[in-house]
């Protein structure tokens, strides 16, 4: 029967030589437990070398290991179905080496088995593949691992994103008036042409604009971007030129089966360099607050396309002059802004990561 199963281990070593083996997996082998000096010493030392030359990183200490290979060797017994038991013949094996894999962060039991063996020299033919067989019940603890290439695109330290944004809709809502204000003028205002065209009727004027940002992607389910942009004018405020600075902040998302997509909502803030001052315009706000949802797909090992859509909602009213003249009540008009725009571009990452890493320190 021992014969058999060391015939079925040898059927099975090209198969576990295949089985994973990563240097980020980080693996403890306590002191074996043996009667017998000797054994505990030789075996101690070599299971090391094994799960060293197999490609596992060795820690001293068990509470920074991942899995722990515990070994134990004991006097190898014949049971009999009376429940007596008798030492083996001299011609079998007389003693056993049991290994058993901890999951350490769990602290259970993956697999334990038992290797017969006489002479510490019989350890030499089958510890490595005594590793192989642990090793490869070793599950991949690390989602998108700096070795997995179709994932490194995810995982970049630092990312420089280039895009060009379109404001799908720039919306004006006036904001309740004064009292005071007759219905004859509220009614006037209302049916101006110009104003009613231009602005109460949101009509969506074609002002795009461009942006560079920079992403620090610090955390696995988070990361920042400052960004510059630069906006070609509003349908109020007839700047040519907006500049503007802002702040994401992203909670990518990261399919397991589908590394060639990331899903990141944000939430933002901005504060534009200049306001607009125009005849008809007498305060815009610099700044706004909004967010997301950014929708990624590989373009290379370390880099991506990318669509956004955002809302953005300005601090503070815009305000302008009556347009029928001062005499008119109001003399001012406020409005409430906000913004849906559609962005397109494309992000080049820098510096592999690890996803996890936070996780281990």
């Amino acid at each position: 029967m021992i014969k058999r199963c060391i015939i079925l281990f040898l059927l099975l070593t090209p198969v576990l030589a295949f089985s994973q083996s990563r240097e980020d997996i980080l693996v403890h082998i306590p002191n074996v437990i043996a009667a017998r000096p000797d054994h505990a010493i030789f075996i101690q030392e070599h299971f090391q070398v094994e799960v060293s030359a197999a490609n596992y990183t060795l820690t001293p200490t068990i509470n920074t290991a991942d899995f722990v290979i515990r070994l134990e060797v004991s006097q190898n017994m014949v049971l009999y179905d009376d429940g007596a038991w008798d030492l083996p013949p001299e011609d079998e094996p007389q003693f056993l080496l049991q290994l058993t894999l901890m999951n350490n962060e769990t602290n259970t039991e993956m697999l334990s088995f038992q290797y017969p063996f006489t002479e510490l020299f019989d350890i030499y033919l089958f510890s490595l593949e005594m590793t192989y067989a642990a090793m490869a019940n070793v599950p991949i603890t690390r989602l998108g691992d700096l070795a997995t290439d179709d994932d490194r695109w995810r995982n970049q330290w630092l990312y420089i994103a280039l895009s060009l944004n379109y404001p799908v809709i720039t919306a004006y809502a006036v904001q309740p008036f004064e009292s005071g204000l007759t219905a004859g003028s509220y009614t006037t205002y209302l049916s101006t042409d110009q104003y009613q065209r231009r602005v109460l009727g949101n009509e969506v004027i074609p002002n795009p604009g461009v942006s560079i940002g920079v992403e620090f992607h610090f955390l696995n389910w988070m990361s920042t971007e400052l960004g510059f942009q630069i906006r070609f004018g509003d349908p109020m405020a007839q700047n040519q030129f907006i500049p503007s600075m802002s702040l994401q902040i992203k909670f990518p998302l990261k399919p397991a089966n589908a590394k060639h997509i990331k899903i990141s909502p944000f939430i933002m803030a901005s504060a534009s360099a200049n306001t607009a001052n125009t005849s008809d315009v007498t305060s815009f706000p610099r700044y706004s607050l909004g967010g997301g949802l950014q929708f990624a797909v590989r373009a290379g090992q370390s880099s991506g396309f990318f669509v956004d859509i955002s809302y953005n909602h300005s601090l503070g009213n815009v305000v302008t002059r009556n347009p029928l003249g001062a005499d008119w009540v109001p003399d001012r008009i406020n409005y409430a802004r906000w913004v849906v725009a559609i962005g397109f571009g494309f992000k080049m990452g820098f510096i592999d990561r690890n996803p996890i890493e936070e996780d281990t320190n």
